[in-house]
């Protein structure tokens, strides 16, 4: 048994050259029993997002089923995200990661408010084909372009070195920058929400703006607990909706 890099995957290949992806990390049945315990209160026990808690956060909790976008992220950015919290992960705060996380950054001291509710306008209107003023055409690919790609997909150069991006990827920059097409991804933002995001960056849209984010549970789960969650995610939420086996 040998072990080799095929488009970026670790395999292990038998002596008879026969290979086999790796088995992936964390104990599904432990993973499943955390979530049942604690995740489905605000991700939901489908992973539709809506569990008891929902609406008490802002943003509203990840979409598990949302395939589009949780197809981008990598095990490793879920893995630290419920470790060390999305702030810590964010701010690169975690010792010896991996990662090199991309936080949206701010705009604030580029553009009045009024401006930012208008490039508001203009993203949303990808999914409503409402009209999109040629100014702030122009101010979007300046500033958005480069990790939300020129239609909106979430599919930028930062996102995906590859232009134009293939139908599924793995986002480059982690966590995958917003697709404005996506209505799983995108409806869990109030308008007041986006404002501060845009204005203050993702960081400072929770210390300055107040708003919420993924909190650490590293403190109350184990390593394999978290690892077993998840694997949970991935293959019940997401590559069970793909249609790919376990």
């Amino acid at each position: 048994m040998w072990v080799a890099l095929v488009g970026g995957i670790i395999v292990l290949v038998s002596a008879t050259g026969r290979a086999a992806q790796r088995p992936p990390k964390g104990d599904l049945a432990l993973g499943e029993s955390v979530y049942k315990e604690i995740c489905f209160a605000c991700h939901g026990a489908t992973g539709d997002g809506k569990g008891p808690s929902w609406l008490n956060t802002m943003p509203r909790p990840q979409v598990f089923t949302d395939t589009n976008y949780m197809s981008r992220l990598t095990e490793q950015y879920l893995f630290e995200v419920v470790k060390h919290g999305k702030l810590a992960v964010l701010k690169r705060e975690v010792k010896d990661s991996p990662l090199q996380s991309l936080a949206m950054p701010s705009f604030g001291h580029l553009f009045e408010d009024a401006q930012i509710r208008e490039l508001i306008a203009f993203e949303k209107a990808f999914r409503t084909k409402a009209r999109q003023p040629a100014e702030m055409r122009e101010i979007f690919e300046d500033a958005c372009v480069p990790c939300h790609g020129k239609e909106g997909r979430g599919d930028g150069s930062r996102a995906s070195p590859q232009q134009p991006a293939p139908p599924r990827f793995v986002s480059d920059a982690q966590p995958a920058p917003a697709d404005y097409h996506d209505p799983l991804f995108m409806d869990r933002f109030s308008d007041d929400y986006l404002v501060a995001l845009i204005k203050h960056g993702r960081v400072g849209a929770t210390e300055v703006g107040g708003f919420d984010t993924m909190k650490p549970y590293g403190h109350i789960l184990s390593d394999d607990e978290i690892w077993g969650v998840v694997r949970y995610i991935r293959e019940t939420f997401v590559n069970a909706k793909n249609g790919k086996k376990p």
